[in-house]
């Protein structure tokens, strides 16, 4: 692996390392389509709406480490909202996503983080993606807007297209990076394993994928 980028592990590595990764956003945001182009690098043009919430998992070698990412796919409407905080508890990283064909999407922001402040950990490290970016015809948010946005919430920033494969796999290296920064700062515990990653209860027996 090159300095600068996340592959898949292909040896034995010196740590190893589980982080809780969840993306939220409004309904039809493409959250899922962002999750499966990273994870299993294609792209589904429909998706049936996320029910509560599915896991993704997938292994890179970073910085010598062996980081098992399970990257938690949520549903973006309210009936989900009580379900949802309760896996913000021991997550290390937060995608919060709109869609930029969407200005509600930008607009329902405010709530989400809302809530992340309200049920995550503290030191979560959160970046804003602009899904959609592809679709320049249908466009309602430009990016000097996401950028604004993200500056207002102080966190990175990145437009991507699940589609055309742009900027997906860059913002989730930042990611890692990031969280990898936190924790040889040691504003986090070294030995970080989520312990309660795991699907709660029956109220998401049944998970589907959807565009969200």
């Amino acid at each position: 692996m090159g300095d600068t980028e996340a592959k898949s592990v292909t040896g034995p590595l010196l740590e190893q390392r589980v982080w809780k990764i969840i993306v939220v956003g409004d309904l039809n945001t493409g959250k899922t389509s962002i999750i499966e182009r990273y994870c299993d690098k294609h792209f589904i043009e429909y998706y049936r709406p996320t029910t509560g919430i599915d896991l993704k998992k997938k292994t890179i070698n970073f910085d010598n480490k062996s980081i098992v990412l399970n990257i938690w796919d949520t549903a973006g409407t309210e009936k989900y909202q009580s379900l949802i905080q309760l896996y913000y508890r021991g997550a290390i990283g937060l995608f919060i996503i709109y869609d930029v064909t969407n200005l509600n999407s930008l607009h329902n922001l405010d709530t989400w983080m809302r809530n992340i402040d309200d049920f995550a950990p503290s030191n979560v490290v959160r970046i804003l993606i602009g899904a959609k970016c592809d679709m320049e015809s249908n466009r309602m948010v430009s990016i000097e807007e996401g950028k604004l946005v993200a500056k207002h919430f102080g966190i990175p920033f990145f437009e991507v297209s699940s589609k055309n494969n742009i900027n997906v796999d860059d913002s989730f290296l930042k990611m890692v990076s990031m969280i990898n920064e936190m924790e040889s700062d040691n504003t986090i515990k070294k030995d970080f394993v989520i312990l309660e990653d795991k699907l709660i209860g029956s109220d998401v027996d049944t998970l589907s994928k959807c565009n969200c």
